[in-house]
């Protein structure tokens, strides 16, 4: 199985914002972004999975193949905090998320561990259905998870991996064993 875990590109938000599951659009000039991040996928794909947030929708509909949207790969819910500038959101709750982000939740929202936990079920049902090639058309954290999940790695160091705007990430899964390569934007 050969499955591509593919970043959005860039979204139409002002820098420094938290926008989690914001639904928001690309940025203008996407196109270019698009052919960039479709370069770097096979032409026929058997299946897509992709969050429902119009960032990520805009470029399932340019991809080959079964489009499936799936609210468990949407980004992690900043709950009260969402759309704010991250300088505005008040330090007493900003402080203490940022020293335990995998166990606490913004107001109103949700843990990384919660979005692991939503995560983790839709891959286990992914691998149960043994498909040939796919893509995964997500989030950061979303994607940082899942190959948290994949490569065992302590959710707290997820943030080490790099994960660019319309950055592609090839899963191959042959008889158990698992290879994982990073393909950045051409």
């Amino acid at each position: 199985m050969e499955i591509y875990l593919v970043r959005h590109t860039t979204p139409d938000v002002p820098k420094g914002t938290c926008y989690g599951q914001s639904d928001l659009p690309l940025a203008m000039g996407y196109q270019k972004d698009l052919a960039q991040t479709q370069s770097l996928l096979p032409e026929k794909l058997g299946a897509v999975y992709s969050s429902p947030l119009l960032r990520c929708k805009t470029l399932a509909w340019e991809l080959e193949g079964e489009i499936n949207f799936d609210a468990r790969l949407k980004e992690l819910n900043f709950g009260d905090w969402e759309l704010k500038k991250w300088e505005d959101i008040p330090k007493e709750q900003l402080n203490p998320w940022m020293e335990s982000y995998v166990e606490l939740a913004p107001p109103k929202g949700e843990s990384y561990l919660q979005l692991a936990e939503r995560v983790k079920a839709f891959w286990n049902e992914l691998l149960e259905k043994e498909l040939d090639t796919v893509a995964i058309i997500s989030h950061g954290g979303v994607i940082r998870a899942l190959l948290s999940i994949i490569l065992d790695l302590d959710l707290k160091n997820s943030f080490k991996l790099q994960i660019d705007y319309g950055s592609v990430s090839q899963v191959s899964i042959n008889q158990k064993q698992i290879t994982i390569q990073y393909i950045n934007k051409v």
